[in-house]
């Protein structure tokens, strides 16, 4: 079984909550500024608008539900063996992040493309493409990691600059999406290896079997029964006190 470092835990719980705030922080402006701002307009101008391209929505598929379970499955699949609690991170994160995406952030924020679209920010799509990415990167052991960062970071461009020329989402929408399926991942991942790291610690702290404890008495710590305590030892010098005393019991060696 593969243990996580606390370090790499306590470093991934952090940027995790560092990304979901972001993404709150973003939606609390566009609850009061919702209009397009100066990325949107800029990601516009990269990407005209083609709602009707065949290959935008290709890639807008990734997001898609079959996807989606899909990627949760083998991400399951090839941890389980070695880390459980990733492997069930691998299960809960995605889902979460869809739902905080869709029941919670969407709601709240209430940003419109048009005026008789639905809720736009953050990007369903993009959060359930950035969720898988991160599942993709845990998932990858080791120094392989950084080989499956490049497919999965390029998924998650692809994915965000289709939304935008479908004229789905404003590019800041994409982006939220980002922010929400890389941060709720991450963080559900770092919480599952949490009561992994309280065990290993509280393990540490108790002795072994056979190991005296560091709280058990020592022989000559003047514990109250046992050949060493207290009591023993003062009855001990007392008896021999007044044996020497005693005038018929001297057994020095000139009384003999």
């Amino acid at each position: 079984m593969t243990r996580a470092r606390p370090a790499a835990v306590v470093g991934q719980l952090t940027a995790g909550i560092v990304l979901l705030a972001a993404a709150a922080a973003a939606g609390f402006v566009f609850v009061h500024r919702p209009w397009p701002n100066r990325l949107d307009a800029a990601g516009f101008a990269a990407f005209p608008a083609a709602p009707s391209s065949p290959g935008w929505h290709h890639l807008a598929d990734l997001g898609s539900l079959p996807v989606l379970l899909g990627g949760m499955a083998a991400g399951f699949a090839l941890t389980c063996w070695r880390d459980l609690a990733r492997a069930l991170a691998c299960l809960a994160g995605p889902v979460l992040a869809v739902v905080v995406t869709e029941r919670v952030a969407k709601p709240l924020v209430g940003r419109h493309l048009t005026v008789l679209g639905g809720s736009s920010f953050p990007s369903g799509t993009v959060t359930a493409v950035a969720s898988l990415a991160a599942v993709a990167v845990l998932v990858a052991p080791g120094w392989t990691r950084l080989v499956a960062a490049l497919p999965a970071a390029a998924a998650v461009l692809a994915t965000s600059a289709a939304v935008v020329a479908l004229r789905w989402h404003f590019p800041t929408d994409a982006v939220g999406g980002v922010l929400v399926g890389l941060g709720t991942v991450l963080t559900v991942d770092a919480v599952a290896h949490l009561p992994g790291l309280a065990r290993r610690r509280g393990a540490r702290g108790r002795p072994r079997r056979g190991q005296p404890s560091d709280r058990s008495p020592s022989p000559l710590s003047g514990s109250s029964t046992g050949p060493y305590s207290a009591s023993y030892c003062r009855s001990r010098a007392t008896r021999s006190s007044a044996l020497r005393s005693s005038p018929g019991l001297d057994r020095s060696p000139r009384a003999r």
